[in-house]
């Protein structure tokens, strides 16, 4: 994988719900924009990678490119636009673990087949889990988050982007390693599930870094450990989960563009050259480079498996822990 991360240009990307981008080079039949649809509120790492994306085809592509947010039920509502949208390659949908990893198992009504009702089209990134704590509990590890929920059961709460999400996942995959009473309240997006740490609605939230790193400067939130392997190169004093003493805690939210399936092989390809272009660009990474993140590149066949092998591998995470919507 390379080091992909958000850095301040969210701030000049995100300016509203719809985007219009006119392209430089070469390629995709004109016959209309390029529409990006990002699942989730404006604000966070899905949203600033539909808006990044949808810049970049614009002008690897030679055509008019739109973002826009279709948020609601974790995803679904996104998705399953995309997944009735005409098969001819001009709509795209920023899927991610949820969308397409998560949801078909915790949702058995999922109005959308993942794998039957999409084409893979290219895999952008992948943002780590982390624990952002309110700074007004005054905590300031995992040591002392463990020390303080035992002697207050059920007085914790978390925040994630929604039911099923990977920080979903990886918080009740921490309340199950270590034993303390939270209660989850989930929401459409990192982004408002950050602001409502920051805010003391809810204790702590485990969202990607690229939506809590930004709100670390406020001194409203602590970042207190990453649900990865390694500490990230953006915030090397920052100790795993591992480290931090809970083992077996370690996710991420991945992003990747698929469209209806049925579409011309073709433009499939098309598509799928120009995102691995645009991922390994030097000012790509380095506009994403300071929040942790990383491109990961990948054909539309290589997608298509690892897809299948999240799916199986989240549906035994949800079923161990016998998750059920409204958890």
């Amino acid at each position: 994988m390379r080091t992909l991360a958000i850095g301040k240009t969210v701030a000049a990307l995100v300016v509203g719900t719809m985007l219009t981008f006119t392209s430089a080079h070469a390629a995709y039949p004109n016959e209309k924009p390029l529409t990006v649809i990002s699942p989730y509120a404006a604000g966070g790492a899905n949203d600033f990678l539909t808006r990044l994306m949808a810049k970049e085809l614009g002008e690897e592509l030679n055509t008019n490119s739109v973002a826009d947010n279709k948020a609601g039920a974790n995803g679904v509502v996104g998705a399953s636009f995309v997944a009735k949208s005409q098969p001819d390659a001009y709509t795209l949908l920023m899927g991610n673990s949820a969308t397409h990893g998560t949801n078909p198992t915790l949702y058995p009504d999922t109005p959308y087949d993942p794998i039957k009702d999409f084409e893979p089209v290219g895999m952008v990134g992948a943002v780590p889990i982390v624990l952002a704590i309110h700074s007004g509990l005054g905590i300031n590890s995992v040591q002392e988050l463990l020390e303080y929920g035992k002697k207050n059961p059920g007085k914790l709460s978390f925040s994630s982007s929604g039911v099923g999400g990977t920080g979903h996942l990886a918080g009740e995959t921490f309340k199950s390693r270590t034993g303390l009473d939270i209660v989850h309240v989930p929401y459409k997006g990192d982004a408002p599930a950050t602001t409502d740490a920051m805010g003391g609605q809810v204790s702590m939230a485990f969202v990607g870094v690229a939506s809590a790193a930004p709100q670390l400067a406020s001194g409203k939130i602590k970042i207190l450990a990453v649900a990865h392997p390694n500490r990230l190169a953006s915030m090397p004093d920052v100790p795993t989960m591992k480290e931090a003493g809970v083992d077996g805690v370690e996710f991420s939210q991945w992003y990747a563009l698929v469209t209806r399936a049925g579409a011309d092989p073709e433009r499939i390809e098309l598509l799928n050259n120009a995102v691995r272009k645009i991922v390994a660009k030097d000012d790509v990474k380095k506009s994403v480079s300071t929040l942790g993140a990383e491109t990961v590149d990948m054909t539309s066949a290589e997608l298509r498996e690892f897809i299948e092998s999240e799916i199986a591998r989240f549906r035994k995470i949800i079923q161990e822990l016998n998750l059920a919507p409204g958890s």
